[in-house]
Protein backbone atom coordinates (compact mmCIF):
# COMPACT_ATOMS: atom_id res chain seq x y z
CA UNK A 1 0.00 0.00 0.00
CA UNK A 2 1.17 3.41 -0.79
CA UNK A 3 2.65 5.38 2.33
CA UNK A 4 0.18 7.89 1.55
CA UNK A 5 -3.64 7.14 0.41
CA UNK A 6 -6.94 8.36 1.06
CA UNK A 7 -10.10 7.04 -1.28
CA UNK A 8 -11.73 10.26 -1.78
CA UNK A 9 -14.86 9.62 -3.42
CA UNK A 10 -14.74 12.00 -6.08
CA UNK A 11 -17.84 10.95 -7.61
CA UNK A 12 -20.12 11.77 -4.78
CA UNK A 13 -22.77 13.93 -5.72
CA UNK A 14 -21.60 16.19 -2.19
CA UNK A 15 -18.42 16.70 -4.36
CA UNK A 16 -20.30 18.24 -7.36
CA UNK A 17 -22.00 20.65 -5.22
CA UNK A 18 -18.85 21.85 -2.79
CA UNK A 19 -15.31 19.60 -3.95
CA UNK A 20 -13.27 22.16 -2.03
CA UNK A 21 -13.44 19.81 1.64
CA UNK A 22 -12.38 16.68 -0.17
CA UNK A 23 -9.78 18.71 -1.72
CA UNK A 24 -8.35 19.85 2.11
CA UNK A 25 -8.81 16.09 3.27
CA UNK A 26 -6.41 15.04 0.53
CA UNK A 27 -3.87 17.98 1.52
CA UNK A 28 -4.82 16.31 5.15
CA UNK A 29 -3.12 13.50 4.00
CA UNK A 30 -0.29 15.20 1.54
CA UNK A 31 0.35 16.81 -1.61
CA UNK A 32 0.45 13.72 -3.65
CA UNK A 33 -1.67 11.41 -2.66
CA UNK A 34 -2.92 7.32 -3.72
CA UNK A 35 -6.51 6.94 -4.79
CA UNK A 36 -7.74 3.66 -5.13
CA UNK A 37 -11.13 4.52 -6.37
CA UNK A 38 -9.15 6.10 -9.39
CA UNK A 39 -6.26 4.10 -9.20
CA UNK A 40 -3.75 6.74 -9.58
CA UNK A 41 -2.03 9.74 -7.55
CA UNK A 42 -4.45 12.75 -6.79
CA UNK A 43 -2.46 15.55 -7.01
CA UNK A 44 -3.36 18.75 -5.06
CA UNK A 45 0.05 20.58 -4.30
CA UNK A 46 0.67 23.15 -6.73
CA UNK A 47 4.50 22.99 -7.03
CA UNK A 48 3.94 18.84 -7.82
CA UNK A 49 1.11 20.03 -9.86
CA UNK A 50 3.35 22.57 -11.69
CA UNK A 51 6.11 19.63 -12.10
CA UNK A 52 3.75 16.84 -13.68
CA UNK A 53 1.80 20.04 -16.25
CA UNK A 54 4.95 21.66 -17.58
CA UNK A 55 6.27 18.37 -19.07
CA UNK A 56 6.20 17.54 -22.64
CA UNK A 57 5.63 13.97 -22.99
CA UNK A 58 8.62 12.80 -21.43
CA UNK A 59 7.69 11.96 -17.97
CA UNK A 60 4.04 12.37 -18.50
CA UNK A 61 1.95 11.74 -21.47
CA UNK A 62 -1.57 13.18 -21.92
CA UNK A 63 -4.74 10.41 -21.15
CA UNK A 64 -6.63 12.04 -24.09
CA UNK A 65 -4.27 10.38 -26.33
CA UNK A 66 -6.04 7.09 -25.50
CA UNK A 67 -8.81 6.63 -28.01
CA UNK A 68 -10.70 4.27 -26.18
CA UNK A 69 -10.99 6.97 -23.31
CA UNK A 70 -11.24 10.34 -25.87
CA UNK A 71 -13.51 8.24 -28.75
CA UNK A 72 -15.95 11.53 -29.15
CA UNK A 73 -12.48 12.59 -31.03
CA UNK A 74 -11.90 11.12 -34.45
CA UNK A 75 -8.17 11.99 -35.18
CA UNK A 76 -5.37 13.63 -32.72
CA UNK A 77 -5.55 17.24 -31.70
CA UNK A 78 -3.31 19.02 -29.56
CA UNK A 79 -5.07 17.97 -26.48
CA UNK A 80 -4.38 14.52 -27.27
CA UNK A 81 -1.38 14.10 -28.50
CA UNK A 82 2.50 15.26 -26.85
CA UNK A 83 5.95 15.83 -28.29
CA UNK A 84 6.84 17.21 -31.85
CA UNK A 85 2.89 15.94 -32.82
CA UNK A 86 1.17 18.15 -30.62
CA UNK A 87 3.78 20.92 -31.25
CA UNK A 88 2.64 20.62 -34.77
CA UNK A 89 -1.21 20.80 -34.16
CA UNK A 90 -0.99 23.62 -31.44
CA UNK A 91 1.75 25.79 -33.24
CA UNK A 92 -0.76 25.62 -36.85
CA UNK A 93 -3.48 27.56 -34.47
CA UNK A 94 -1.02 29.32 -32.12
CA UNK A 95 -1.04 32.68 -33.97
CA UNK A 96 -4.44 33.02 -34.35
CA UNK A 97 -5.15 32.81 -30.38
CA UNK A 98 -2.36 35.68 -29.54
CA UNK A 99 -3.42 38.55 -27.18
CA UNK A 100 -3.16 40.93 -30.69
CA UNK A 101 -5.23 38.72 -32.87
CA UNK A 102 -7.86 38.45 -29.83
CA UNK A 103 -7.96 42.39 -29.16
CA UNK A 104 -9.45 42.66 -32.76
CA UNK A 105 -12.16 40.40 -31.49
CA UNK A 106 -13.19 42.94 -28.52
CA UNK A 107 -15.54 45.59 -30.54
CA UNK A 108 -17.72 42.05 -31.30
CA UNK A 109 -17.51 40.60 -28.39
CA UNK A 110 -18.87 44.35 -26.47
CA UNK A 111 -21.87 44.21 -29.20
CA UNK A 112 -22.31 40.86 -28.11
CA UNK A 113 -22.50 41.58 -24.52
CA UNK A 114 -24.46 44.72 -24.85
CA UNK A 115 -27.18 42.59 -26.75
CA UNK A 116 -27.04 39.92 -23.78
CA UNK A 117 -26.86 42.09 -20.97
CA UNK A 118 -28.59 45.57 -21.57
CA UNK A 119 -32.20 44.12 -22.16
CA UNK A 120 -31.74 42.90 -17.97
CA UNK A 121 -32.09 46.59 -16.60
CA UNK A 122 -35.44 47.02 -18.79
CA UNK A 123 -36.95 43.81 -19.68
CA UNK A 124 -37.91 42.27 -16.27
CA UNK A 125 -35.81 41.33 -12.87
CA UNK A 126 -35.34 37.64 -13.51
CA UNK A 127 -33.24 35.87 -16.08
CA UNK A 128 -31.69 32.52 -17.26
CA UNK A 129 -27.84 32.62 -16.10
CA UNK A 130 -26.81 30.30 -19.01
CA UNK A 131 -29.38 31.51 -21.92
CA UNK A 132 -29.34 35.01 -21.05
CA UNK A 133 -25.91 35.71 -19.72
CA UNK A 134 -23.02 32.86 -20.79
CA UNK A 135 -24.10 32.08 -23.92
CA UNK A 136 -21.60 34.41 -25.26
CA UNK A 137 -18.79 32.13 -25.74
CA UNK A 138 -21.02 29.72 -27.93
CA UNK A 139 -21.98 32.88 -29.98
CA UNK A 140 -18.18 33.95 -30.22
CA UNK A 141 -16.35 30.51 -31.03
CA UNK A 142 -19.19 29.94 -33.47
CA UNK A 143 -18.79 32.85 -35.48
CA UNK A 144 -15.10 32.88 -35.42
CA UNK A 145 -15.39 29.39 -37.15
CA UNK A 146 -17.75 30.13 -39.38
CA UNK A 147 -20.70 28.50 -37.90
CA UNK A 148 -24.55 29.76 -39.02
CA UNK A 149 -26.42 31.55 -36.38
CA UNK A 150 -28.90 28.64 -36.83
CA UNK A 151 -26.93 25.86 -35.64
CA UNK A 152 -25.40 27.37 -32.78
CA UNK A 153 -27.55 25.82 -30.56
CA UNK A 154 -26.84 22.37 -31.63
CA UNK A 155 -23.40 23.02 -31.24
CA UNK A 156 -23.60 24.44 -27.35
CA UNK A 157 -25.79 20.84 -26.55
CA UNK A 158 -23.34 18.86 -28.51
CA UNK A 159 -19.97 20.76 -26.82
CA UNK A 160 -22.18 20.55 -23.29
CA UNK A 161 -22.84 16.67 -23.73
CA UNK A 162 -19.44 15.76 -24.76
CA UNK A 163 -17.79 18.06 -21.40
CA UNK A 164 -20.10 17.26 -19.09
CA UNK A 165 -19.90 13.41 -19.69
CA UNK A 166 -16.30 12.92 -19.77
CA UNK A 167 -14.81 10.93 -17.06
CA UNK A 168 -11.69 9.66 -18.31
CA UNK A 169 -13.10 6.53 -19.08
CA UNK A 170 -14.79 5.75 -15.54
CA UNK A 171 -17.89 7.27 -17.01
CA UNK A 172 -21.27 5.25 -16.57
CA UNK A 173 -22.92 3.40 -19.47
CA UNK A 174 -25.80 6.53 -19.80
CA UNK A 175 -22.63 9.06 -20.11
CA UNK A 176 -21.00 7.17 -22.67
CA UNK A 177 -24.28 6.70 -24.70
CA UNK A 178 -24.47 10.47 -24.45
CA UNK A 179 -20.71 11.01 -25.67
CA UNK A 180 -20.88 8.52 -28.41
CA UNK A 181 -24.32 10.87 -29.58
CA UNK A 182 -22.86 13.76 -29.34
CA UNK A 183 -19.71 13.04 -30.74
CA UNK A 184 -21.75 11.46 -33.89
CA UNK A 185 -23.43 14.39 -34.60
CA UNK A 186 -21.48 16.99 -34.20
CA UNK A 187 -18.77 15.12 -36.30
CA UNK A 188 -21.31 14.97 -39.19
CA UNK A 189 -22.27 18.50 -39.28
CA UNK A 190 -18.51 19.31 -39.13
CA UNK A 191 -18.18 16.86 -42.66
CA UNK A 192 -20.95 18.91 -44.04
CA UNK A 193 -19.41 22.31 -42.94
CA UNK A 194 -16.06 21.59 -44.15
CA UNK A 195 -17.30 21.09 -47.37
CA UNK A 196 -18.84 24.02 -47.83
CA UNK A 197 -16.05 25.64 -46.35
CA UNK A 198 -13.63 24.19 -49.06
CA UNK A 199 -16.15 25.43 -51.77
CA UNK A 200 -17.36 29.07 -50.64
CA UNK A 201 -13.99 29.61 -48.64
CA UNK A 202 -15.60 32.40 -46.27
CA UNK A 203 -12.85 34.24 -43.47
CA UNK A 204 -12.99 32.43 -41.11
CA UNK A 205 -11.17 29.80 -38.56
CA UNK A 206 -12.16 26.79 -40.25
CA UNK A 207 -11.36 28.42 -43.74
CA UNK A 208 -7.92 29.29 -42.11
CA UNK A 209 -7.31 25.68 -41.10
CA UNK A 210 -8.23 24.19 -44.40
CA UNK A 211 -5.82 26.54 -45.99
CA UNK A 212 -2.57 25.98 -43.85
CA UNK A 213 0.03 24.31 -46.02
CA UNK A 214 3.41 22.70 -45.14
CA UNK A 215 4.36 21.66 -41.55
CA UNK A 216 1.25 23.31 -40.55
CA UNK A 217 -1.81 21.33 -42.49
CA UNK A 218 -3.79 19.09 -41.07
CA UNK A 219 -5.74 16.19 -42.26
CA UNK A 220 -9.69 16.73 -42.23
CA UNK A 221 -10.33 14.19 -39.44
CA UNK A 222 -7.22 16.81 -37.78
CA UNK A 223 -10.00 19.62 -38.60
CA UNK A 224 -12.97 18.09 -37.26
CA UNK A 225 -11.48 17.16 -34.02
CA UNK A 226 -9.58 20.25 -33.43
CA UNK A 227 -13.47 22.29 -34.28
CA UNK A 228 -14.48 19.71 -31.58
CA UNK A 229 -11.90 20.60 -29.18
CA UNK A 230 -12.19 24.58 -29.76
CA UNK A 231 -16.28 24.69 -29.48
CA UNK A 232 -15.98 22.45 -25.91
CA UNK A 233 -13.57 24.77 -24.50
CA UNK A 234 -14.34 27.69 -26.59
CA UNK A 235 -18.02 26.95 -24.93
CA UNK A 236 -18.37 25.20 -21.47
CA UNK A 237 -15.04 26.30 -19.84
CA UNK A 238 -15.82 29.71 -20.53
CA UNK A 239 -19.12 29.85 -19.91
CA UNK A 240 -18.06 28.34 -16.58
CA UNK A 241 -15.42 30.45 -15.74
CA UNK A 242 -18.20 33.20 -16.61
CA UNK A 243 -20.64 32.14 -14.00
CA UNK A 244 -17.81 31.03 -11.53
CA UNK A 245 -16.56 34.84 -11.39
CA UNK A 246 -20.06 35.84 -10.69
CA UNK A 247 -20.40 33.36 -7.67
CA UNK A 248 -17.42 34.08 -6.78
CA UNK A 249 -18.03 37.77 -6.42
CA UNK A 250 -22.06 36.98 -4.90
CA UNK A 251 -20.59 35.20 -2.11
CA UNK A 252 -17.99 37.63 -1.27
CA UNK A 253 -20.38 41.03 -1.29
CA UNK A 254 -17.51 43.22 -0.07
CA UNK A 255 -14.92 42.39 -2.79
CA UNK A 256 -18.10 42.41 -5.52
CA UNK A 257 -18.49 46.67 -3.63
CA UNK A 258 -15.01 47.02 -4.37
CA UNK A 259 -14.72 46.16 -8.04
CA UNK A 260 -18.42 47.42 -9.09
CA UNK A 261 -17.32 50.63 -7.38
CA UNK A 262 -13.39 50.27 -9.73
CA UNK A 263 -13.67 48.48 -12.65
CA UNK A 264 -10.23 48.64 -13.45
CA UNK A 265 -10.56 45.63 -11.06
CA UNK A 266 -12.44 43.63 -12.79
CA UNK A 267 -9.39 41.11 -14.69
CA UNK A 268 -7.97 41.27 -11.00
CA UNK A 269 -11.17 39.29 -10.14
CA UNK A 270 -11.20 37.04 -12.82
CA UNK A 271 -7.97 36.21 -12.19
CA UNK A 272 -8.94 35.43 -8.61
CA UNK A 273 -11.96 33.83 -9.18
CA UNK A 274 -9.93 31.07 -11.64
CA UNK A 275 -7.69 30.53 -8.55
CA UNK A 276 -10.26 30.56 -6.01
CA UNK A 277 -12.86 29.01 -8.05
CA UNK A 278 -11.94 28.13 -11.60
CA UNK A 279 -13.58 25.71 -13.60
CA UNK A 280 -11.50 22.76 -14.43
CA UNK A 281 -11.25 20.32 -11.28
CA UNK A 282 -9.03 17.40 -13.44
CA UNK A 283 -5.87 17.22 -15.90
CA UNK A 284 -5.38 13.59 -16.13
CA UNK A 285 -1.62 12.44 -17.02
CA UNK A 286 -0.20 8.87 -17.50
CA UNK A 287 3.54 8.42 -15.86
CA UNK A 288 5.76 7.49 -18.97
CA UNK A 289 8.57 6.29 -16.81
CA UNK A 290 9.48 5.46 -13.24
CA UNK A 291 9.93 9.29 -11.94
CA UNK A 292 9.21 11.65 -8.67
CA UNK A 293 6.15 14.17 -8.20
CA UNK A 294 7.87 16.42 -5.11
CA UNK A 295 8.66 13.33 -2.46
CA UNK A 296 6.28 10.41 -4.18
CA UNK A 297 7.63 7.67 -6.21
CA UNK A 298 5.19 7.17 -9.31
CA UNK A 299 5.49 3.92 -11.24
CA UNK A 300 5.50 3.78 -15.42
CA UNK A 301 1.86 3.56 -16.31
CA UNK A 302 0.42 4.93 -13.28
CA UNK A 303 -2.37 7.45 -14.09
CA UNK A 304 -1.61 11.07 -12.53
CA UNK A 305 -4.63 13.12 -11.98
CA UNK A 306 -3.42 17.14 -11.19
CA UNK A 307 -6.39 18.77 -9.63
CA UNK A 308 -5.91 22.51 -10.35
CA UNK A 309 -8.45 23.57 -7.94
CA UNK A 310 -6.86 22.21 -5.20
CA UNK A 311 -3.68 22.70 -6.09
CA UNK A 312 -5.07 26.99 -6.35
CA UNK A 313 -5.52 26.91 -3.08
CA UNK A 314 -1.95 25.56 -1.47
CA UNK A 315 -1.07 27.29 1.64
CA UNK A 316 2.91 26.82 0.83
CA UNK A 317 1.76 29.13 -2.15
CA UNK A 318 -0.86 31.68 -1.27
CA UNK A 319 -1.59 33.45 2.14
CA UNK A 320 -5.03 32.55 3.40
CA UNK A 321 -5.80 30.70 0.22
CA UNK A 322 -9.50 30.25 1.09
CA UNK A 323 -9.81 34.06 0.92
CA UNK A 324 -11.36 35.73 -2.07
CA UNK A 325 -8.86 39.28 -2.25
CA UNK A 326 -9.01 40.66 -5.73
CA UNK A 327 -5.88 42.72 -4.88
CA UNK A 328 -3.79 39.96 -3.64
CA UNK A 329 -0.79 39.57 -5.02
CA UNK A 330 -0.86 38.32 -8.80
CA UNK A 331 0.85 35.12 -9.14
CA UNK A 332 0.92 32.09 -12.34
CA UNK A 333 -2.21 30.10 -11.22
CA UNK A 334 -3.26 26.68 -12.99
CA UNK A 335 -6.92 27.87 -13.71
CA UNK A 336 -6.03 27.32 -17.48
CA UNK A 337 -3.82 24.29 -17.22
CA UNK A 338 0.01 25.55 -17.90
CA UNK A 339 2.88 24.37 -19.66
CA UNK A 340 2.58 22.78 -23.09
CA UNK A 341 -1.08 22.09 -22.84
CA UNK A 342 -1.93 25.80 -21.41
CA UNK A 343 -5.33 26.73 -22.70
CA UNK A 344 -5.27 28.22 -26.19
CA UNK A 345 -8.09 30.18 -25.90
CA UNK A 346 -7.24 31.90 -22.60
CA UNK A 347 -6.68 35.17 -24.12
CA UNK A 348 -9.77 35.32 -25.59
CA UNK A 349 -11.55 33.72 -22.18
CA UNK A 350 -9.75 36.80 -20.41
CA UNK A 351 -11.10 39.16 -22.82
CA UNK A 352 -14.72 37.26 -23.09
CA UNK A 353 -15.15 37.98 -18.95
CA UNK A 354 -13.77 40.74 -18.82
CA UNK A 355 -16.03 42.86 -21.16
CA UNK A 356 -19.44 40.50 -19.79
CA UNK A 357 -18.93 41.30 -15.95
CA UNK A 358 -17.70 45.01 -17.00
CA UNK A 359 -20.95 46.19 -18.36
CA UNK A 360 -22.85 43.54 -16.09
CA UNK A 361 -21.20 45.33 -12.93
CA UNK A 362 -21.56 48.29 -14.47
CA UNK A 363 -25.92 48.07 -15.04
CA UNK A 364 -26.83 45.45 -12.17
CA UNK A 365 -23.92 45.75 -9.65
CA UNK A 366 -26.18 44.50 -7.11
CA UNK A 367 -26.66 41.25 -9.17
CA UNK A 368 -28.33 37.83 -7.12
CA UNK A 369 -28.06 34.03 -8.37
CA UNK A 370 -30.70 31.68 -7.48
CA UNK A 371 -31.45 28.06 -8.14
CA UNK A 372 -27.68 27.79 -9.06
CA UNK A 373 -26.79 24.08 -10.38
CA UNK A 374 -23.53 22.78 -10.91
CA UNK A 375 -25.10 19.73 -12.39
CA UNK A 376 -22.54 16.29 -12.56
CA UNK A 377 -19.55 16.93 -14.72
CA UNK A 378 -16.44 16.14 -13.34
CA UNK A 379 -13.48 17.71 -15.58
CA UNK A 380 -15.22 21.47 -15.97
CA UNK A 381 -16.97 22.66 -13.03
CA UNK A 382 -19.50 25.48 -13.27
CA UNK A 383 -23.16 26.45 -13.29
CA UNK A 384 -25.30 24.59 -15.55
CA UNK A 385 -28.68 26.53 -14.79
CA UNK A 386 -29.70 29.03 -12.64
CA UNK A 387 -31.35 32.57 -12.24
CA UNK A 388 -29.55 36.25 -12.68
CA UNK A 389 -31.70 37.95 -10.80
CA UNK A 390 -31.32 42.34 -11.15
CA UNK A 391 -30.66 43.71 -7.92
CA UNK A 392 -31.34 47.34 -6.39
CA UNK A 393 -30.84 46.65 -2.43
CA UNK A 394 -27.39 46.84 -1.13
CA UNK A 395 -26.56 43.25 -0.25
CA UNK A 396 -26.13 42.02 3.39
CA UNK A 397 -25.25 38.50 2.97
CA UNK A 398 -21.92 37.83 4.91
CA UNK A 399 -18.89 36.59 2.97
CA UNK A 400 -18.57 32.32 2.43
CA UNK A 401 -15.73 32.74 4.61
CA UNK A 402 -14.81 35.74 6.18
CA UNK A 403 -11.41 37.10 5.34
CA UNK A 404 -11.24 40.06 8.10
Amino acid sequence: MPSKQVDTNFFDPAYMEDPFPLYEEVRAVGNVVWNQLLEGWVVVGYEEGLSVLTDDGGRFTTLSGDPEITFWFEAPNMIATDGPEHRRLRNALAPLFTRREVARWEARITEVVGRLVDPMTTGGSSFDLIADFTTLPTLIVAEMLGVPADRQEDLQRWSHDIVTNLAFGMEDEAGRDLLRRAATEINEYLREEIERHRRDQPDDLLTAMIRMEGADSMSSGEIRSTAVLLLAAGYDTTAKTMGNALIALERNPDQRRLVASDLSLVPAAIEESLRWFGPVQWLPRVAATGTTVGDTDVEAGQRVYVFPAAANRDPRRWSRPECFDVRREVKAHLGFGYGPHLCLGAPLARLEARVALERLLLLAPEYRLGNVDFGRSLFVRGPESGTLDIGTAVMTSSPEISCE
